[in-house]
């Protein structure tokens, strides 16, 4: 398949952003605001699918400036584990998509992924990126544990969105100072369960479940209970913060918590460290920072030799 080519003028400000002039970054911002061709430009990494981005957002420019990327330029350990954990024909959850990085490789991985997504700002592109994949579906909607419209919160950096404004926490001034986040924006968007959309079979029980959705992991999987506790239960890899999770009024290893309590799975949790390798840990024991976190359940015990 042919790859698209990054537009004209996208080309020429990838260029005027690479001589680190002044004035890149408002110029990109006003002219995507009416030029169409910038607010779905195809971004290129290794020989994966195109990940197409709108120029509209602060946080795509970081894309557009590095396009093409020999290699992905984030989350390189999580991507290791995908690679070793989801098997050809698996049926994977991508929760929280946001700009489809991941779903452009789990795409390539799995049988069929299905990729979560509620931010209204970033589904024009990202359902471009999922309808050349061949092989996802996009659901604009935020995974939880209840069937209801809901308040979204939504900083300059969107992939720090949630439905819960944790960016606004006490912990968070240096880092809100640091990154320019600013007040968040709310948007109205859809909840719903994974139960409800599985056992109405709307969905298939997934086999791998990839879940980053900013402290919101816990009504994520409790929302999936029926799901989750079974003895074919998914390898789940998921976030797990202190300050987004304290948005919710809740403890970093809340979500670990619920998992290991669950009856069937016999769910073990690995904290994940640099070069994809995993430490066996009780959640008590994970490192109290932002990070991700493995659950193997023992029916899937042998994809970790």
């Amino acid at each position: 398949m042919e790859r698209p080519q990054l537009p004209l003028l996208a080309r020429i400000l990838r260029a005027y952003y690479r001589t680190n002039l002044r004035g890149c970054t408002r110029a990109t911002l006003t002219l995507a605001k009416y030029v169409k061709s910038l607010q779905a430009v195809p971004i290129q990494i290794d020989d994966w699918p195109a990940i197409y981005v709108d120029l509209r957002l602060l946080n795509a420019h970081f894309w557009l400036l590095g396009t093409p990327f020999a290699h992905s330029p984030i989350e390189l350990d999580e991507q290791i584990v995908m690679r070793r954990f989801v098997r050809e024909g698996d049926v994977v959850f991508d929760i929280g998509a946001n700009f489809g990085v991941h779903t452009a490789l789990l795409a390539q991985l799995a049988g069929h992924v299905f990729a979560f997504e509620p931010n209204p700002e970033l589904l024009p592109a990202l359902a471009l990126t999922i309808e050349a994949l061949g092989n996802a579906t996009l659901f604009p909607i935020a995974m939880s544990d209840d069937d209801a419209d809901a308040t979204f919160f939504v900083p300059k950096d969107r992939a720090m969105a949630s439905l819960s404004d944790w960016t606004s926490l006490e912990p968070m001034d240096a880092w809100r100072e640091k990154l320019a986040l600013g007040k968040a924006h709310t948007i109205n968007v859809r909840q719903q369960r994974m139960d409800d959309l599985v056992s109405s079979g709307v969905l298939p029980k997934p086999g791998f479940i990839k879940c980053d959705v900013e402290g919101a992991e816990l009504k994520v999987f409790r929302g999936a209970q029926k799901t989750l506790d079974r003895e074919d239960a998914p390898i789940i890899l998921f976030e797990a913060g202190p300050e987004s999770a304290a948005g919710f009024g809740l403890a970093m290893t809340a979500a670990a918590d619920f998992l290991l309590a669950l009856p069937r799975p016999g769910y073990e949790i690995f904290e994940i460290l640099g070069g994809g390798t995993l430490r066996r840990v009780r959640p008590a024991d994970l490192t109290p920072k932002n990070q991700n976190v493995l659950a193997v359940p023992r029916s899937s015990a042998a994809r970790l030799l």
